[in-house]
């Protein structure tokens, strides 16, 4: 069975950016090299947290502090979705059920939860 560590490093492997079922692809391809390295470097403190035993809540927060690094992007709404599901992506990856809402506050500007 596949550890958390290498469904992590997988989940680096699948964000590219790139055109993929309804996702267009970035609309502003400059960045494109700038936020592939950001969500690897994302990843990377992730797999920090499985290696220090992280809980629910420390993942949580690690979502908190690091959605908001895509806010200096421009980013559009199809951009922003395929971040939100980047982070699924990596929540499915840690067993993290929930974001707390971060993500869709994130996406829609308010909290449903």
């Amino acid at each position: 069975m596949i550890n958390k560590t290498e469904q992590l490093e997988n989940v680096k492997k699948e964000i590219t950016f790139e055109s993929e079922g309804f996702y267009p692809g970035l609309a502003d391809e400059e960045n494109k090299t700038v936020l592939i390295n950001l969500f690897n470097n994302i990843i990377d403190e992730f797999i920090s947290g499985v290696e220090n035993n992280f809980n629910d809540k420390d993942y949580v927060n690690l979502i908190s502090k690091n959605v908001i690094r895509f806010d200096t992007y421009n980013l559009d709404t199809e951009d922003r979705e395929y971040i939100c599901s980047s982070f699924e992506k990596i929540m499915d990856a840690v067993d993290l059920g929930s974001s707390d809402g971060i993500l869709n506050k994130w996406m829609y500007g308010f909290d449903i939860s």
